[in-house]
């Protein structure tokens, strides 16, 4: 099933330039039209259930799409709660930094002596760690304890030497910050960056009394519907940490949180500086060096900020993360430059070639579809030409 809803705004520029876009941004109607087309057929072909998309220009949502079902019987539309996964890791990194600029926590203040570890806190590296380190994933540490053969979270090499993706280091930085402030993680984002954004629909973690009935039911790879408490037991008994997964929230809100930062108006220049900074660079990572290949335009430097993905080519930046669980998958991304991006989140555990193919129909990030476009050849090789019309 398919439903769209176009939003009027009145728009003083709808495609923005920079001296690296090589080509402008394509009519809206264009755009809408060819999502129409392509959606429902990728959908089937990579076996997910639904996905919700909202586009951005000049710091405004222009257009909304919603396609598939949210779960059987029930079409996806802007009020279906997705879980987002590790785009959770971006309302935490925002919040840290919203406390540092208003001096309730030190991003390089170590964590020790406020958060206690059971597996760590012996390990003189331990005292090492501060939130900075932590949110630019330099700390040393693998992803989850999962990742370890003895299933027990430990240092896999110094920190502040290499990168590291991992979500257990953010929520070692949500623990810290509660510790400082006496205040949950939820408390303190609604309060210091989703209240002053005007974002209301957003839970960290927890399947909060207003998303029922509304959660989107996870897909796993086969096409299957999986129930919640199957995929993610943590979630579906309330015990999830949610500073680094399990954020849940509607296409429509995460896109409104986008406008926010967009506009920054509420924000200081330090803040800003914080999420727009490249910390570690992604240009050795064994997935996310930028491949090798003669059509692909690799970017000038790219890697992790304070929470944040941020790829720049030349003057022009795009602020991106992306999120990946087993019935789910995300992406969100703007740039300042341009005041252009775009929220999708599909319902499914095949989501990186549907993501990928409406970054390229949207056309404002052709760079980084492109970019996209050789991870999955490389990567998962799968062929992935580009779209023709």
């Amino acid at each position: 099933m398919l439903k769209t809803s176009f939003i009027c705004v009145l728009i003083a520029f709808l495609a923005g330039c920079s001296s690296t876009h090589f080509q402008p941004t394509p009519a809206l109607d264009y755009v809408a039209s060819k999502l129409e087309a392509q959606i429902p057929v990728l959908l089937r072909e990579e076996r997910a259930a639904g996905v919700g998309i909202a586009i951005i220009r000049n710091g405004h949502v222009v257009w909304q799409g919603y396609y598939g079902e949210q779960a059987p019987g029930i079409p996806t539309s802007e009020a279906t709660v997705f879980n987002t996964a590790s785009v959770a890791k971006t309302i935490t990194a925002e919040t840290m930094i919203a406390l540092s600029a208003k001096g309730m926590i030190d991003l390089d203040e170590p964590i020790k002596g406020y958060v206690d570890h059971p597996s760590l806190s012996t390990d003189p590296r331990f005292a090492i760690l501060t939130p900075r380190l932590l949110l630019s994933h330099q700390a040393g540490l693998l992803n989850w304890a999962y990742a370890y053969e003895d299933g027990v979270l430990a240092f896999d090499h110094d920190p502040a030497t290499r990168y590291s993706y991992s979500g257990a280091g953010m929520e070692l930085v949500a623990q810290y910050a509660e510790a400082k402030t006496d205040h949950s993680l939820q408390e303190l984002a609604f309060e210091h960056v989703l209240g002053p954004a005007g974002v209301k629909e957003m839970s960290i973690g927890v399947l909060a009394d207003w998303t029922t009935g509304r959660v989107a039911m996870p897909m796993d790879a086969d096409g299957a519907y999986r129930p919640i408490a199957e995929l993610n037991e943590s979630l579906a008994r309330g015990g999830a940490n949610g500073a680094a997964d399990d954020l849940l929230t509607t296409v429509p809100a995460y896109a409104k949180f986008i406008t926010a930062l967009i506009e920054s108006d509420w924000l200081t220049e330090e803040q800003i500086a914080e999420r727009e900074r490249v910390i570690t660079s992604l240009a050795e990572d064994a997935i996310f060096q930028c491949p090798e290949l003669d059509w692909l335009t690799c970017p000038t430097r790219f890697g992790h900020s304070i929470g944040w993905q941020v790829y720049q080519y030349g003057d022009h930046k795009v602020i991106k993360h992306s999120g990946s669980d087993a019935g789910e998958n995300a992406m969100v991304y703007y740039s300042p430059d341009t005041r252009e991006g775009a929220v999708i989140f599909v319902n499914g555990a095949n989501g990186w070639v549907i993501m990928t193919r409406i970054i390229e129909i949207i056309g404002d990030e052709p760079l980084i579809a492109d970019y996209y476009r050789g991870l999955i050849e490389t990567v998962m090789g799968r062929p992935m030409p580009p779209l023709v019309d």
